[in-house]
C-alpha cells in the first residue's frame, strides 16, 4: 500500500504545482488511484459512501459558515486591523492571522487574509509574501490550542487530559512561531500606521465564536455568530446573498470533501499501521514521518492525529508527542490540498510556486528545530 500512497501524493503535489490541474482535480485523481489500489472497486464504493458521515457534515458546515462570516467581516476589516495596529504595525502583521488562528474553523485563513490585507498593502508586500505570512502564522496553534480537534483527538487516543497534551506538545508550536518569524520578519517593512485600541471591539464575532465553541458544536457556534452579526450590523441584502454564495463555492467544497474521502481511504486501508511496521526500528522517524505523510496527503488539520497517532501511540506518551505534532503540522502546511492555503492564495492571487519557496524555507528551519529537540531528548 505504500507505493500507491506515494503515487497518490505525487499526483496531488505535481498536479497542483504544474498549474495545469486544479488542486481539486489532482486531489480527486490521487485519491482514486490510492483507493482503487488499496481497497479494490467494491470496498472503494463502500468506503466512499462511509466518508459522508457526521465528521464531514461537521467540517463542511463549519467551513461554510466560516467563509460566510469572513465575507461579511470585510465590512469591518479596517476596524479590526486598526485595533491590532494599536500593538504596532510589525507585530500586527503577524498577530492578525495568529489571533484569528485561535478560532478552529476550516478556511479561517480567509478571514485573516481579508482583515490583514490593508496593512499588507501599506507595507508593500508581494502577493506570495502576504499569502505565506497569513497562512503560516494562522496555524501556529495546531499542536497546543485546546479548541483544535487534533488536540482533542490526541487526548482521547492517549487517554490523558487536554492540558497534559498541551504540556507535551507545546514545543511544536514554538517551532512554528520561530520558523514563521524567521522567514516572515525580513519581509515586513516598517510603516507608519497608527491604530486605535478601542477598535479591538470589532473582534467580537471571533471572540464570541471562541467562547461558544466551548459550549456548543463549532458549526452551531459559527452559524449563531453569523446570524448575530446580521442582527447587529444589518448589512445590505446583496452583501448577505453574496456571503452565502461565496461560502458555497463548489471548488472549495470539493477540495474539502475529497480530502475527507482520501482520509477515509487511508483509515480503511490500515496504511498507518503498515508504515509503523516499516519504520518500526526507527522510532523517531516513525513518530515524525507517519503524521507528516498523512498530513501532506490529506491537508486536513486533524486527520494526522486521528489516522496516524493510534499506530504510534506507545511512542508518544511524553515529550515525543511534540515531535509527532511537528511532523503532522509540517505535512499539513505543505499540503496543496489544505483549504486555507487554497483560499489564501486565491484571495491574494498569488503564484503558488513562489508561495512554496517561502514555505520551503520555513520548513527547513522547522525541521532543524525538530531535530535539535529530538537530540535534546535523547542526550
Amino acid at each position: 500500500m505504500l507505493l500507491p500512497f506515494l503515487a497518490a501524493v505525487l499526483i496531488i503535489i505535481l498536479g497542483t504545482l504544474s498549474r495545469r490541474l486544479d488542486v481539486s482535480v489532482s486531489l480527486a485523481v490521487g485519491s482514486l488511484v490510492f483507493g482503487l489500489s488499496a481497497l479494490g472497486p467494491q470496498r472503494l464504493l463502500q468506503t466512499t459512501a462511509s466518508a459522508f458521515n457526521e465528521t464531514m457534515l461537521y467540517v463542511v458546515a463549519s467551513l461554510y459558515f466560516a467563509m460566510a462570516l469572513g465575507y461579511l467581516l470585510k465590512e469591518d476589516k479596517e476596524r479590526i486591523a486598526s485595533g491590532l495596529l494599536s500593538l504596532g504595525p510589525r507585530p500586527a502583521a503577524f498577530s492578525i492571522p495568529a489571533t484569528i488562528g485561535l478560532l478552529p474553523m476550516p478556511g479561517g485563513a480567509y478571514i485573516s487574509a481579508v482583515v490583514a490585507d490593508p496593512l499588507y498593502e501599506k507595507m508593500g508586500l508581494k502577493n506570495h509574501e502576504k499569502t505565506f505570512i497569513n497562512y503560516y502564522l494562522r496555524h501556529i496553534w495546531i499542536p497546543t490550542w485546546p479548541l483544535f480537534q487534533g488536540v482533542l483527538i490526541t487526548s482521547a487516543i492517549l487517554s490523558v487530559s487536554v492540558w497534559q497534551v498541551v504540556e507535551w506538545s507545546w514545543p511544536a508550536s514554538v517551532f512554528a512561531v520561530v520558523s514563521g518569524l524567521a522567514v516572515g520578519l525580513p519581509l515586513v517593512r516598517r510603516v507608519e500606521s497608527p491604530g486605535r485600541f478601542r477598535d479591538l471591539a470589532a473582534l467580537w464575532p471571533l471572540a464570541t465564536v471562541a467562547v461558544l465553541s466551548f459550549v456548543v458544536p463549532l458549526p452551531l457556534a459559527v452559524a449563531a455568530v453569523y446570524l448575530a452579526y446580521l442582527a447587529v450590523r444589518r448589512p445590505d441584502v446583496d452583501l448577505v446573498v453574496g456571503s452565502l454564495r461565496y461560502a458555497a463555492t463548489p471548488r472549495i467544497l470539493a477540495i474539502l470533501v475529497f480530502s475527507l474521502i482520501f482520509a477515509q481511504y487511508i483509515k480503511e486501508s490500515n496504511l498507518s499501521a503498515e508504515m509503523a511496521a516499516t519504520l518500526g526500528g526507527y522510532s523517531a522517524a516513525a513518530v515524525f514521518a507517519i503524521p507528516f505523510a498523512i498530513g501532506l496527503a490529506t491537508g486536513v488539520e486533524f486527520a494526522f492525529a486521528g489516522l496516524a497517532f493510534p499506530s504510534i501511540a506507545p511512542l508518544i506518551h511524553g515529550p515525543m508527542l511534540a515531535l509527532a505534532f511537528a511532523g503532522g503540522f509540517l505535512g499539513v502546511m505543505l499540503s496543496p490540498a489544505h483549504s486555507c492555503l487554497v483560499l489564501t492564495r486565491e484571495y491574494y492571487n498569488a503564484d503558488i510556486a513562489l508561495v512554496y519557496r517561502l514555505l520551503a524555507r520555513a520548513a527547513v528551519v522547522f525541521t532543524a528545530l525538530s531535530v535539535v529537540y529530538y537530540l535534546f531528548l535523547i542526550y
